[in-house]
Parts: structure tokens; sequence; C-alpha cells
């Protein structure tokens, strides 16, 4: 039996909906072809899932529970961050990772040896690529967001992921952010085999501000390691305004909206520095 190098986890959900070329609903083949292209030699694949998902699953996909709760906070089932890089973690794999469920992989031998090799030594965050087709090979980097996340077993138990899910934003960003200021190496990639199915955000407002009030509840020991990171003025005051804001989230007029604002201009600065090493894999 070979021996696992990385292992993955993800939620695959029971349905996803997406449109083709002429508006055809494309969702169903997508997801499937995404789950087929993620297993290889050496690399394990865990979808943690409520009871009430139950997907099924191709060869090579490994089923585990998820816990409750993402639904009641965040307004639709899921599975908790936290618990799906510790189960990654369980496997033993000495790499361990998280990628979004409508990622299709054309990863070759080649491709998964470079993204290992530098895994071996901190993070590596995957820009995706968007298309608009199945058979598209081209497309724009979305460099907003980390949909594929690589790292040694011993850097994911060090963090620390409560209050995040699936399908919810903020998680990916605060991973990294985390692991910057611990001083762990993150390594931002733009990767041509990690493919994506554009589409409209599926994320509501209220689930996009709760996932940042958990972000600002986790970054607010450490604002003063965050501000050594060199944040650029008008940053710096959206991190002050995040803070001021969070702990009236509902409570008066406008907090949301500011918020909201803050919030895009601070996950602006955080690429920005991310970028600060960044490569590409073509």
């Amino acid at each position: 039996m070979r021996v696992t190098e990385v292992a993955l986890a993800t939620s695959v959900p029971p349905v996803l909906r997406r449109t083709g070329p002429g508006g055809a609903e494309a969702g169903r083949d997508w997801l499937a072809a995404c789950m087929a292209s993620w297993p290889a030699p050496g690399w394990r694949v865990l979808t943690l899932n409520p009871p009430e998902e139950a997907p099924a699953l191709p060869p090579g996909i490994e089923p585990a529970p998820a816990a409750p709760g993402v639904a009641a906070a965040y307004g639709r089932p899921g599975a908790w961050i936290a618990d799906a890089l510790a189960a990654a973690c369980a496997t033993g794999a000495p790499v361990v990772g998280l990628v979004n469920a409508d990622i299709l992989f054309d990863l070759d031998a080649g491709r998964r040896a470079a993204l290992l090799d530098r895994a071996r030594g901190g993070i590596v965050a995957c820009n995706r690529m968007d298309v608009l087709h199945a058979s598209q090979a081209e497309g724009p980097f979305y460099r907003y967001g980390y949909d594929l996340m690589l790292m040694p077993r011993g850097v994911a138990a060090g963090l620390d992921l409560t209050g995040f899910a699936f399908g919810v934003p903020w998680w990916d960003y605060w991973i990294l952010l985390d692991a910057v200021l611990q001083g762990v190496p993150v390594a931002v990639v733009q990767c041509a085999g990690l493919r994506h199915l554009a589409h409209r955000e599926a994320w509501s407002e209220p689930a996009r501000r709760r996932a940042l009030a958990v972000l600002v509840g986790h970054l607010a020991p450490r604002r003063a390691a965050l501000g050594a990171l060199g944040l650029d003025p008008v940053a710096e005051a959206a991190v002050d305004l995040l803070m001021a804001a969070t702990p009236h989230l509902g409570e008066a007029y406008g907090v949301e909206e500011m918020m909201s604002v803050a919030g895009t201009r601070f996950g602006m600065e955080v690429v920005r520095i991310l970028e600060r090493d960044a490569w590409r894999l073509a």
C-alpha cells in the first residue's frame, strides 16, 4: 500500500447549481468531475457532511461525519473548517490541506509534486482559475480567495479555526493571517491546474458579516502584531473600525454597512501582504 503523502478535506454539497453554456444546468456534472479529479497516488481525500446531506461519493472520496452547529450559525448546513482540518491531520499524512468542493484539479504528477514540495516548509495557498464552461482550459486567476491550501500537519495543528465553516467567506484569509502572525512561511500560487466554474456569489450578506465578526474576534488579541506587518494607513483605519463595530453588530444603524466596507478594504490589504511571496505554476 502506498503511503499517504497528502490528506485533503472538503465538504461536498449534495447539490451544486452552476450555469453552463446557453444557460444549461451544469452543476451536477461539474461536481462529479471535481470529485473525480482530486484523488491521486499518495493523495487521500475526505468530505465532512451532516447526516441530512450525505452526498453520493465516487471511489477515492471518504465520508466523515460533520459536527452540528453550522446551520444555526450561518443559515445552511455544512461543516466546520476546524473539524475538516483535524480530520485530515488524524490520517497521519505529513502534509494536509483543504479544498473547496467546486474546484477541478488538472494536476499531473509534476504539478502535484511542485505543490507538495513547497507545502513541506509552510503553507501553500492557491488561487483558482475561473472558467465559463468545462472545456475551457484558460481563464483569469481569482486573486481574492484561496481554494486549495496545503501545509505541514504540525502547522495545521497550531491554527485556531473555531467558528469558520465551508461555504462562508473569510476562513481562507484567517488561516493565512494566523500563519503569518505565527511566523509560518506562506506562499501564494496562481495555478493553472485549479479550475473553477464561475458563478454568482452563493453566500448571504448576514453570513458574510457573521464570519467577518469571527475573524475580528480571532484577530483582536493580536492587533499590535498585525500592525507590524506594514498595513497601509487606510487598511489600519479599516481594522480599527472593524474592532470597534463588531461588538455592536445588529445593535445600531449603519454598523452592518460599515463592516462590509471595512471588511472589503481589509481583505484587499491581506491579499497585498500575502502576495509578497507569490509564484505561478504553469
